[in-house]
């Protein structure tokens, strides 16, 4: 029972009372009788490294590389006064010479945001040319919820679950509110 307790602070009060099946505002009361302000996650220091490429990559590429947020990275640069630096690239590139076959299979393949990083243009040419060619947004594939991953429903924590899956909390716990009703 005294394991919850560390956490306090490190993560949010409903996900400690999730984890560990306590009532959130027992930790909340808990944390406050502490003194322990509310974990949020925007808080949490960056790495030196991602804060030393602020000036040099765009935000889009340091998310992708840390793992962190797109909104905290954008606090950071504001706090630090750091501009996010333009894509360089050829100035007024035709676009008839990036679209070749090969960039065209990626639409709808992967975020629009990944397809213009890997041409090396904006996004709005990549989301312009998927609707010309009426070719859908790529959508995450999530797995499907076999009654093995339903089993699990009650005995592992939804935000475990999720996390073995690659999936967010919220679809897990769609699918364990739709199993219950059936």
């Amino acid at each position: 029972m005294g394991d919850w307790k560390a956490c306090v602070g490190k993560m949010s009060d409903r996900e400690i009372a999730r984890r560990f099946g306590i009532g959130a505002s027992s930790v909340g009361r808990y944390r406050y009788s502490l003194g322990i302000p509310e974990f949020h996650p925007e808080d949490s220091e960056l790495p030196a490294e991602l804060i030393e490429q602020l000036a040099t990559r765009t935000n889009y590429q340091l998310a992708q590389e840390f793992g962190v947020s797109i909104k905290h990275i954008k606090r950071k640069r504001v706090e630090l006064r750091v501009q996010e630096p333009k894509t360089v690239r050829e100035r007024f590139k035709p676009l008839e010479d990036i679209w070749t076959n090969e960039a065209i299979a990626m639409l709808g393949q992967m975020p629009d945001t990944e397809v213009a990083d890997r041409l090396d243009i904006s996004n709005f040419p990549v989301k312009k040319k998927r609707h010309e060619l009426g070719i859908q947004a790529y959508k995450r594939p999530v797995p499907e919820i076999t009654p093995e991953i339903a089993s699990a429903f009650g005995v592992v924590s939804d935000a475990e679950l999720a996390g073995q899956l690659g999936v967010s909390v919220s679809y897990i716990r769609r699918a364990r509110t739709k199993a219950n009703q059936q």
